[in-house]
């Protein structure tokens, strides 16, 4: 099976080397640091509504090391996925709400900046939110170019003085889309990968569309969800994650591995979406006894693309990745909710770095 890469930049380890001496621990040292991310982690799960205890060394240390590298690359793919979109075009300034130590800042900033596009590419384009002052310093001692900082008191809300509101992990933590998200020109909101956030994450579609949005990714359309109408189904997207060396050696130490990793997102503007007539693989490729299928995404109906490869007439082997958009024949056989390929021809892949 294929999946598409995501990584953290060779750049921030020397930047994560100088922050842990800053905090008496060393990159040298995987069990020690191996401790630290299980003690937070032990903490996320007894207390999964409260918020980082960010003033304790040992939650900085374990952020730096492990949960910053995981959400900057998840983070990455979806700024890679926009921008091939044309999401970014026009937009000049961006607020990252609940910015915690800034996975998402850096990473749609790293990227726009490696396409030398201006605009939010630059660090004065981007204002950096939380409630925590150790954080945002975190923030900014990974910061080759430093991050405009605000500490927020009381609620996340932003005042939607910016064109682009990210949001990484931190709709998990409210009650419903704050109001004031709803006034920027774009929207981009990134949640865990488990049934209950992605669902809830999805089920917010028709407020975005009623405030005037639509949607651009993962969504090809504009309508009903699909796999809102099974309880059993959730949208989520998944890619290989290249680890540091470093990570590497840490995880060792750890009972969980990090080979992949898993999110859900959803992004939105206030113009017209560039990828209807397309579709959207949402699941892996199923082998059954002769026949293949993948879960397709492309209106309200639950569909998959079905094909039986003995049948081709070439020996062609196809294999598509999850969350990649792919373009159909117009000639397709539906079969309930089969949509099936005589030829591996029926169906093209798009790149991930083709423009849309």
């Amino acid at each position: 099976m294929q999946l598409r890469d995501a990584r953290l930049p060779d750049t921030y380890e020397p930047l994560i080397r100088d922050a842990l001496n800053a905090r008496g621990y060393s990159l040298d040292e995987p069990a020690r640091l191996a401790d630290a991310v299980m003690k937070l982690s032990n903490f996320y799960l007894e207390n999964p509504s409260a918020q980082t205890p960010w003033d304790e060394t040992w939650a900085q240390v374990a952020s730096l090391v492990y949960f910053f590298p995981l959400n900057y690359s998840r983070n990455a793919l979806v700024a890679r996925e926009c921008a091939r979109l044309g999401f970014f075009e026009g937009l000049s300034q961006g607020v990252d709400d609940g910015a915690g130590m800034g996975s998402g800042v850096h990473a749609f900033r790293d990227f726009l900046m490696s396409l030398q596009t201006g605009g939010l590419s630059e660090a004065s384009s981007w204002l950096a939110r939380d409630i925590s002052q150790p954080a945002l310093k975190l923030l900014n001692e990974l910061s080759l170019q430093k991050v405009k900082t605000e500490v927020v008191t009381g609620s996340l809300r932003a005042k939607g003085a910016h064109s682009l509101l990210i949001a990484s992990y931190v709709f998990t933590e409210l009650k419903d889309i704050p109001r004031e998200w709803l006034e920027y020109e774009a929207l981009i909101i990134i949640e865990p990968s488990t049934k209950s956030d992605a669902r809830r994450l999805q089920s917010e579609r028709p407020k975005l569309i009623a405030a005037g949005f639509e949607l651009w990714a993962p969504c090809p359309h504009q309508q009903d969800c699909p796999l809102l109408v099974s309880d059993r189904d959730w949208c989520h997207d998944r890619v290989h994650f290249e680890q540091p060396k470093w990570f590497t050696e840490i995880e060792k130490h750890l009972p969980i591995k990090n080979k992949t990793l898993a999110f859900s997102y959803l992004a939105a503007r206030k113009q017209q979406s560039p990828v209807q007539g397309l579709a959207r693989l949402v699941g892996d490729t199923l082998d059954e006894k002769g026949k293949s299928r993948q879960a397709l995404c492309r209106s309200s109906e639950r569909e998959f693309l079905a094909w039986f490869p003995q049948r081709f007439k070439t020996k062609a082997h196809l294999e598509m990745s999850r969350g990649s958009l792919v373009k159909l024949a117009s000639d397709l056989e539906k079969k309930q909710q089969e949509v099936r390929l005589k030829e591996p021809t029926q169906v093209e892949e798009l790149a991930t770095d083709q423009k849309i």
